[in-house]
């Protein structure tokens, strides 16, 4: 029975903290411009009206990182921020015609990789009991850097989360 904690803790699954940036394709625009971006976010691509492309590299010259069609029989192109783009502005543009040389050029700022420790609530970069006594401490309040599961409580999930992610980040 000792072990049963633990096997529980080991099955918790703590919720995903990427996003959906969404960028809208209106004429020879992509909106907005420039979007802030983390790794492992979803950039979904949205089209509006013509026949368009999504294809990243600078200078009007694709580099084969993600490309997507925008029309009407694919009005939607998704991509997830690969860690590899980590700290980097990536540009990206429509290769259909001469749409990039008008100007339909433009960038996904990505963040730099701060990899989620979740349960680290002392920011250690170790999930230790330090973390459990702070929880522990917390216990019952809507502190967010101790809601581990984000669900607006320090509760028991939390506790469970915490001991599943154990040891170094």
């Amino acid at each position: 029975m000792k072990y049963l904690p633990f096997l529980f803790a080991a099955s918790f699954t703590v919720p995903t903290l990427a996003d959906t940036v969404v960028i809208a394709q209106n004429g020879l625009d992509y909106f907005p411009r420039e979007a802030q971006v983390e790794v492992g976010d979803t950039v979904r691509w949205e089209w509006s009206n013509g026949t368009h492309d999504v294809a990243s590299g600078a200078n009007c010259s694709e580099d084969g990182v993600f490309y997507g069609l925008l029309r009407n029989s694919s009005p939607v192109f998704e991509y997830v921020v690969e860690e590899s783009l980590a700290g980097q502005t990536v540009e990206y543009h429509c290769t259909v015609g001469s749409h990039c040389n008008f100007g339909m050029i433009a960038y996904l700022i990505v963040g730099d990789v701060s990899v989620p420790c979740p349960g680290d609530v002392n920011g250690d970069q170790a999930v230790t009991f330090a973390d459990v006594l702070e929880l522990l401490g917390a216990w019952g309040s809507n502190e967010p850097d101790k809601d581990v599961d984000g669900n607006g409580v320090v509760d028991f999930n939390d506790l469970v989360g915490t001991l599943a992610n154990w040891g170094p980040c």
